[in-house]
């Protein structure tokens, strides 16, 4: 597990470490820029030209502490600052008058194609306007120099806490990051922005990121599988009711019933038209089928409920839907036309048992009644608002998915690929968050889980077929190598048998 903090929990983080702690400001700098300078030595080769572009900041601070070292080092190396140095920070200004007295004049106007590799440090993630001016014209030059850039702590024009591109920004390679991931780094457009994030701690203690950041990501498979127990039945790991595919869309209900019992579910049971019957039980054998005149007796053999995929949202599925919520007492998943009944009805949620929510973005948009627009400017916003107006756990499907709940840390998922983006892929990660939560797990849990390793499965089976050839299919077949890892949970929560 990674945290990942917002713009001002990274300055709360900078200030207790500074103030309280008592690890002094220039030494967190200088770390910082032998971080950034090792980081540009590894990517120029021998005689290679490097140019450092510092703002007035303190990000500019650590760019031009960075070009220190590598003048130092020996390599090639101009900087130059950019902005009115009157209103420059004192840090900017220290180390500015450090390479001067050590005899580095800024360099005047440089063609910066006259360089082998660039450093940018113009902005830190604390940028909350859209670029302009002499700061525009800047980056505009750095991309259509093409050569390689290393950028300082993120990428200048990208929102450290939304990802956006303000207005415009800086193409980087890599960039060196501090402490903790920010969420820009992981949340598109900026994360392609951001080329290869290296994350260095340079004396920020684990303690005191936790304390303020609101986010997490993860980077290891391990520990996240609930543990089999040798002495166990089909029992031990749970029954699942999945109320899913109307007579036109059986496909829902095989991936996500499939999903389930490949995350090791005991039992799935699936209610489904009846023209559905032949198709499950043929492509399934190992599920039990029933038609919808079972729901009552079905809620009480469950111990998790999955509604929605491949339902339709008319009348009949909100009828169903008010009878679970009404009379349901294990926890329940709703994805697909189980929320598009929530928005279409207007329904209002009060399910004491525990909810989780897997909403796309024009489902998120329509619970939220928002336009898609609205939800793309901060996902990590609407996950939030959706996971407080439905009291549920939402799980809001994007590029970089967010798992959201009230009180919890945010989860920003890193895995996964684009050639996910294909019809089935939702309903095999609905099975796969069900799956675990039948077993036992908590539900936050199951969700992060679930995601994570959804996309874990979504990049073997893109190295398996490419991008283009991948299906949901694959997918699932992929699920088995990723699910084999240590029995421990590395998380908060706990899954119990």
């Amino acid at each position: 597990m990674k945290y990942v903090l917002k713009n001002q929990e990274m300055q709360d983080t900078d200030y207790e470490t500074i103030h309280q702690i008592g690890i002094p400001g220039l030494v967190l700098m200088e770390r910082a820029s032998k971080a950034v300078a090792d980081c540009a030595m590894r990517h120029v080769r021998e005689n290679g030209r490097i140019l450092v572009i510092a703002g007035i900041g303190n990000n500019g601070g650590d760019a031009l502490a960075a070009a220190r070292i590598l003048l130092e080092e020996d390599n090639r190396t101009d900087y130059m600052v950019v902005g009115n140095l009157e209103k420059a920070s004192e840090d900017l200004k220290l180390q500015m008058q450090i390479l001067q007295n050590l005899g580095y004049e800024p360099a005047e106007d440089p063609d910066f194609k006259n360089y082998d590799l660039l450093v940018e440090g113009i902005f830190g993630v604390g940028l909350s306007r859209e670029v302009g001016g002499v700061y525009r014209d800047v980056i505009e030059r750095i991309n259509q120099s093409e050569r390689p850039v290393i950028a300082v702590d993120i990428p200048s024009g990208i929102s450290g806490n939304t990802g956006k591109v303000m207005g415009c920004a800086v193409k980087a390679v890599e960039t060196v990051t501090f402490g903790g991931y920010k969420r820009g780094h992981l949340l598109y457009p900026g994360r392609e922005y951001c080329g290869k994030v290296t994350l260095e701690k340079i004396g920020f203690h684990d303690q005191t990121i936790e304390k303020y950041a609101s986010g997490f990501t993860l980077e290891e498979p391990e520990g996240l599988m609930p543990p089999r127990l040798s002495y166990s039945n089909k029992g031990t790991y749970g029954k699942i009711l999945m109320i899913t595919g109307n007579e036109t869309m059986s496909g829902a209900a095989a991936f996500a019933g499939e999903a389930a019992l490949r995350m090791g579910a005991g039992l799935v049971k699936i209610l489904s038209d009846a023209s559905n019957r032949p198709i499950l039980q043929s492509r399934l054998p190992e599920i039990l089928f029933g038609e919808r005149g079972d729901l009552e007796k079905s809620l009480d053999w469950c111990d998790c409920i999955l509604f929605g995929p491949g339902l339709g949202a008319g009348d009949e599925t909100k009828e169903m839907l008010e009878y679970v919520l009404k009379h349901g007492t294990k926890p329940l998943i709703l994805d697909a036309d189980g929320l598009n009944t929530i928005s279409r009805y207007q329904m209002e949620i009060d399910y004491p048992y525990g909810v989780i929510m897997t909403p796309h973005l024009m489902e998120g948009a329509r619970l939220l009644s928002k336009e898609i627009d609205e939800v793309k400017a901060d996902i990590c916003q609407a996950a939030e608002e959706i996971a407080s107006r439905y009291h549920a756990i939402a799980v809001l499907k994007d590029a970089a998915t967010i798992v959201a709940k009230n009180r919890d840390k945010l989860y920003i998922n890193q895995s996964g690929n684009h050639g996910m983006a294909s019809g089935g892929s939702g309903d095999v990660l609905a099975g796969m968050i069900t799956g675990l939560a039948g077993t036992g797990c908590d539900l936050y849990d199951a969700a992060v889980r679930g995601v994570y390793l959804h996309g874990l499965a979504g990049d073997a089976a893109m190295r398996e077929k490419g991008p283009y050839s991948m299906i949901a299919s694959d997918i699932l077949h992929h699920i088995k190598d990723v699910t084999g890892g240590k029995n421990e949970s590395i998380l908060p929560g706990e899954c119990s048998h």
